[in-house]
Parts: structure tokens; C-alpha cells; sequence
């Protein structure tokens, strides 16, 4: 299993009283610097071979060990092979899990120059993807950013699979945040790419 974190910035987007400076451009985005403020969403991204994603958005400065823990919470088997950069979290992490193999590489060479099948070229990819799903919706709020990671990795999974449009539907509608998301559409207008 590939895993990696994408940091995104911290976006309170629709919020009606905000702590800070109104940001007028992405650009003018300062990362972390100068406060004990938090100003990124670390988003600990997980793939297996076969395709199957998690993803799990983390407000933080920079990701640690426990909100590593927190983020995977039971959801990794025993004798997983975890492939990482070399952050030193993952790193302590993978040392507080011994049921878990951890093997790490320079975050630079993507591919390990001993063995090619380690690799963070998955993880890699699925972040790509990410920022052109989340691209049209033009910034996403923080608070919210967690249904859309959701929702990518649901639909990308279905677009694997013959499953209809109808069956997705309705396994939305079975959700607890149906009611969130039939707004989303409503005010919107997704457009929903099958």
C-alpha cells in the first residue's frame, strides 16, 4: 500500500466571520509561516495495488505520528507493506505498529533504484486526479472537504465497476449526508461524469 499526504490550504470558504485576513487571491496563500496558525489540510492518502483508495483530511501545520494513527485508525490489515516518503512520521508510525512493514523511499526518486516495485508513482497519481476533481468546484471549504474526498474515491470506484448510475444513486441516498449532497447538486448543478 502507497502512502503519501497531499496539503491543500486551509479554505474557510462560505464562512460569514473568518479570524483572519480575507485572502483576494490563491496565490497570496502563505504556507504555515510565522503563527502557531494553521493554514493547510494535509490530506493522508492511502492506495493499494488493486485501486483502492483512502483518503482522510487532517487540519494541521505539518503531519505527526498521532494524527497519522488517527487518520488510518484500524483501517490498515496486519503485515501491510506501508511505502512512504521518508517523513519521519510515517516512519514513527510504522515503528508503533510492529503487525505493519514499512519501506521508504526518497520522496524525489519515486521509484526505489533496488527494487521497482516500491514505488509512490499510485499515490502520486490518485493526487493528480484529486486536484482536477476538486478544480471546477472552485476551492472547496475545509469544513466540507472530507465529503468530497469521499466522493471522489466512491466515484472513481464505480467508473471500475459496471455498477449503474441508478445503483449509485440510490447507495448515496442511503448515506447519512444524502441530504448535504442532494443540496450540493441542487444549488450547484454537479455535473456527474460516468
Amino acid at each position: 500500500m502507497e502512502c503519501d499526504e497531499l496539503e491543500l490550504a486551509l479554505s474557510n470558504k462560505g464562512s460569514k466571520s473568518l479570524e483572519r485576513k480575507s485572502r483576494k487571491r490563491g496565490t497570496d496563500f502563505k504556507r504555515n509561516q510565522g503563527s502557531d496558525e494553521v493554514t493547510t489540510v494535509q490530506v493522508v492518502t492511502a492506495v493499494q495495488r488493486n485501486g483502492d483508495k483512502y483518503l482522510k483530511a487532517v487540519a494541521s501545520k505539518r503531519l505527526s505520528k498521532e494524527e497519522i494513527e488517527k487518520a488510518f485508525d484500524g483501517k490498515l490489515a496486519d503485515n501491510t507493506i506501508l511505502i512512504t516518503d521518508k517523513h519521519p512520521s510515517y516512519k514513527a508510525f510504522a515503528k508503533s505498529n510492529p503487525t505493519i512493514k514499512h519501506k521508504a523511499l526518497l520522496a524525489k526518486d519515486h521509484v526505489d533504484k533496488m527494487d521497482g516495485s516500491v514505488h509512490l508513482q499510485k499515490v502520486n497519481n490518485v493526487h493528480s486526479q484529486l486536484r482536477t476533481f476538486l478544480r471546477p468546484f472552485n476551492g472547496v471549504s475545509s469544513k466540507y472537504l472530507q465529503n468530497y474526498l469521499n466522493w471522489y474515491a466512491y466515484v472513481d470506484k464505480i467508473q471500475n465497476s459496471k455498477t449503474t448510475l441508478k445503483q449509485w444513486f440510490v447507495s448515496m441516498l442511503l448515506t447519512d449526508q444524502a441530504y448535504h449532497l442532494f443540496e450540493l447538486f441542487k444549488q450547484n448543478t454537479v455535473l456527474i461524469r460516468t
